[in-house]
């Protein structure tokens, strides 16, 4: 009878979450960009020390470089999982 949309209450919860999980999605994938280029830039300066010889800075870089992995990893797990596949 109203000029408004006619949802009801669960479409409406159920678009609310919808933009909760991609708000969240988003926000996980943006981080993951950021980790994943330092990452790269690790072992690009690593690579760049062992192709000289520079072997004092071989190990630091590749063990920040692991725990850049293992952050993005622990970042994945705030992913929401499809329930419909």
């Amino acid at each position: 009878m109203g000029s408004g949309s006619s949802l009801s209450t669960t479409e409406r919860q159920l678009r609310a979450e919808r933009s909760h999980q991609m708000t969240l999605i988003y926000t996980v994938m943006a981080c993951l960009v950021s980790v994943i280029s330092v990452q790269f830039l690790l072992l690009t300066v690593a690579w760049e020390a062992y192709l000289s010889r520079g072997n004092g800075v071989v190990s630091p870089t590749a063990l920040l470089s692991g725990i850049c992995f293992v952050a993005a990893c622990w970042l994945m797990r705030y992913i929401p999982r499809s329930e419909r596949l």
